[in-house]
């Protein structure tokens, strides 16, 4: 489809391209679409050929999504080529129609004549290209174009689909968890999360005075003064030539750290190293200006009529399969440590925001992978993990329940042993981590693996497959091309095969939740309670709903069923735990 924007809710189709046989194509414009469509039924014949036709996509979460909104198509049976290709080749950004086109199909490059054109316009009228919308595209222009993208498509279809069918892994992947997942994912996009605009527009003032405030501040400060007068010009403080002139020459601070250039450092761990007011108020104006600018500023321009803000989740934007997440806001980035943020998510009145997590997920499958008893026992005995490891490893003289309030220091070390030995850190990172002595991190994670014996015989195993084969599968079939793994550079090397192993686990921890969020919408809608129970959002191992107050309970019911659902990667007779917390906003939750 060519479309006017990017959101079904800001722009409209301007045309759909259909291609059933290579080399073929037909561009129908919008106007052709809406001037068949039946008073009475509200459809036009296009409905009954999608409904009753196997429609294949690239991109289907953009395309339907749009279709769908505008016209109210429905799409049964359907294929994305995007998603064909990721099962195949997971790298990313490679998955986009024109540079697979390129490689795959007889087109050539046939974006560029568009390129130019586009060019030319915007210089013609005066106008930034990045404000240029394919709406201004003259018919003649765009029907070809357009149908040279469904033609593409239906080549990378021909190509693709017989390779993923093939293969059994890639298959199962791709049916059992990419194409349940686009639908999902749409109800998500379409959901939007709940915001409280006037709290928005309030935080958007306070920021405001806050930044003028923290550079006030800054401008006031003698040694700023007297950089100005030195350089005869007034000080920016985002200009990291200089801050370094006025921490490291007119302050005479000393420097720790340089860039890859040579130069000296100003980054945040730099500054707070520095212990300086000036460079605690540098530090406290560029958070500011970032949440303002990237968050607030963002989020105040892209809410929706209805209070809603919706966003994009890309389900091949990670090597991982991890969820990343574009659009008005990234889901994905909100800082953990500013609830300011969280907080503009309110629930409306009569529901609640209900943030549901995996707990410890990826210690849980390491330890169902492996089968490492030392490990799931702690699960097995519903112990607090990394108290119990705690325990273990420093011999402490009480019960593992009171490690947590009498030994929390060794509580932490132990946390960052386990995952510095599923990292495969080095005893100097994890003594660094742990903050103890090399030597004592060295017997440490000796102990430990002698104690976690499946568990080493694990790490050591898929090291061993990925340091032969460049290459390694997770449990639901995602394959992990490590090239790097066959490098001279033994750093390199070390380290690629140290990412295959975390890929392992982190990628079974994140489908689980992908899998949960599939059957969470399908109950949703087989209950018909989409305006009741609200999901708008996943981040990372967890998943976050708007949720009817009556009906709290029941939602956490099924969503613990859907998460917990033994999908042949579990602890027998030990699901994953779940930590559930709710609150009016999702900036202030509390443990359910």
């Amino acid at each position: 489809i060519e479309t006017s924007s990017l959101s079904p809710r800001t722009g409209h189709v301007l045309g759909i391209a259909l291609s059933t046989q290579v080399n073929e194509g037909i561009y129908v414009l919008n106007e052709v679409i809406e001037a068949t469509f039946d008073e009475e039924t509200d459809e036009c014949e296009l409905h009954d050929i999608f409904r009753n036709s196997h429609c294949v996509f690239h991109n289907a979460k953009f395309d339907m999504g749009f279709l769908i909104y505008e016209y109210g198509f429905e799409f049964p049976s359907f294929d994305d080529t995007m998603l064909l290709h990721y099962s195949l080749e997971e790298a990313v950004g490679t998955h986009g129609l024109k540079p697979l086109a390129l490689r795959f199909t007889d087109l050539g490059d046939y974006e560029r004549e568009l390129d130019e054109y586009k060019k030319t316009f915007a210089r013609k009228n005066k106008i930034k290209l990045e404000d240029f919308n394919y709406g201004m595209l003259p018919v003649d222009i765009l029907g070809p174009y357009a149908c040279k993208d469904a033609d593409g498509t239906f080549q990378l279809y021909e190509k693709f689909k017989p390779l993923v069918a093939n293969n059994q892994r890639f298959n199962k992947l791709y049916n059992d968890i990419l194409v349940p997942a686009t639908k999902s994912l749409m109800l998500l996009e379409n959901n939007g999360g709940p915001i409280d605009v006037k709290a928005l527009e309030s935080l958007d003032e306070n920021y405001a005075i806050d930044i003028e405030e923290c550079q006030n501040e800054i401008f006031l400060n003698e040694a700023v003064q007297r950089f100005e007068r030195i350089y005869e010009k007034t000080f920016n403080p985002n200009s990291t030539a200089q801050l370094r002139e006025l921490f490291f020459t007119i302050l005479k601070l000393k420097p720790t750290k340089k860039t890859a250039t040579g130069a000296w450092s100003v980054d945040k761990e730099v500054l707070q190293e520095l212990k300086h007011p000036l460079a605690e108020a540098v530090l406290d104006l560029r958070e500011k200006n970032k949440l303002r600018g990237t968050y607030i500023a963002n989020i105040l321009k892209g809410i929706d009529k209805d209070e809603r803000l919706r966003s994009g989740f890309n389900i091949q934007g990670t090597t991982s399969g991890r969820l990343s997440s574009s659009g008005v806001l990234n889901y994905q980035n909100i800082p953990r440590d500013n609830k300011d943020i969280k907080k503009m998510f309110k629930a409306r009145p009569g529901f609640t925001i209900v943030q549901g997590d995996l707990g410890t997920a990826e210690v849980y499958y390491a330890a169902a992978l492996s089968g490492d008893r030392f490990l799931q026992k702690a699960f097995i005995d519903k112990l607090d993990f990394h108290s119990y490891v705690a325990k273990q490893i420093f011999n402490l003289p009480c019960e593992i329940q009171e490690v947590k309030s009498l030994f929390p220091d060794k509580r932490q070390h132990a946390k960052a042993i386990t995952f510095g030995i599923m990292y495969q850190a080095g005893p100097a990172k994890v003594a660094e981590t742990a903050e103890v002595e090399t030597a004592e991190a060295r017997l440490f994670i000796n102990k430990y693996f002698k104690e976690a014996r499946e568990l080493k015989k694990f790490i050591d195993s898929s090291n061993t497959f990925i340091e032969n084969n460049a290459y390694i599968y997770s449990f639901f079939g995602r394959k992990r091309r490590l090239p790097e793994a066959k490098s001279t550079n033994q750093g390199v090397a070390k380290h690629a095969i140290r990412s295959g192993v975390n890929f392992l686990v982190q990628s079974v921890a994140s489908d689980i939740n992908l899998l949960g969020l599939i059957e969470l919408t399908d109950w949703i809608k087989q209950e018909n309670i989409g305006n009741q129970i609200i999901p708008f959002t996943v981040v990372h191992d967890s998943i976050v709903s708007e949720v009817k107050e009556e009906l709290v309970d029941d939602y956490i019911v099924k969503v613990k069923e859907f998460i917990q659902k033994d999908r042949g990667c579990s602890i027998p007779d030990c699901p994953i735990g779940m930590d559930f917390e709710l609150g009016p906003s999702w900036g202030e939750l509390k443990d359910y």
